[in-house]
């Protein structure tokens, strides 16, 4: 009896622990790790498993939850691969995404949301709808179209490099071509 009991301590033991990752392969859509558990024997072929509609391929040397079914490694599973060396310290109640290269999407307490990417945000959808303001620091640069369906309204000067149509009146403008240059008072007329 003594022994069956040390048994089972010794299966209960083992149902749960933590490893280290020291590879990561995937076969079709299924994602394996190769494990160091703490203390005991490297797993081979354990499965990744993750929440849907969340990914991750964790670094070598990052740390995984493992559970092992049946007390003895035989058939485990990994679960929670995290990498303290990458984690963010972020405030009560808040959430972010992040990889190991600093790039993040960062959900703040004051509800406002920090997209930090090195090189590029890229949307691909076929439409992309705001409804508040946008403010851009720098250069708006398009290969199609900007249209407007209300006044466009510029503090300086716009620069055309090609010609400018109007549907309607256009007030208190100065225009420049190969003829010379000419502008426009507010009440509309030309003065050359």
């Amino acid at each position: 009896m003594n022994s069956l009991l040390k048994l089972l301590q010794r299966k209960l033991h083992r149902l749960a622990g933590r490893a280290t990752i020291a590879r990561v392969k995937y076969v079709n859509n299924v994602r394996y790790l190769q494990l160091q558990q703490e203390g005991g024997q490297p797993l081979d072929n354990v499965e990744h498993l993750e929440p849907f509609g969340f990914t991750s391929h964790p670094l070598t040397n990052a740390e995984s939850v493992v559970l092992a079914f049946n007390g003895n490694g035989s058939h485990s599973v990994a679960i929670l691969a995290g990498d303290q060396r990458y984690r963010l310290t972020i405030e009560e109640g808040e959430a972010a995404i992040y990889n190991h290269q600093g790039d993040k999407v960062h959900i703040k307490k004051d509800r406002s949301i920090s997209v930090e990417a090195k090189t590029k945000v890229e949307l691909v959808t076929p439409h992309t709808h705001m409804t508040g303001k946008l403010t851009v620091a720098e250069t708006i640069e398009s290969v199609g179209q900007i249209k407007s369906g209300a006044n466009i309204i510029a503090a300086t000067k716009i620069d055309a490099g090609g010609n400018v149509t109007a549907g309607g009146v256009v007030k208190g403008a100065s225009f420049t071509n190969s003829a010379g240059s000419a502008s426009m008072s507010s009440d509309g007329t030309m003065e050359v």
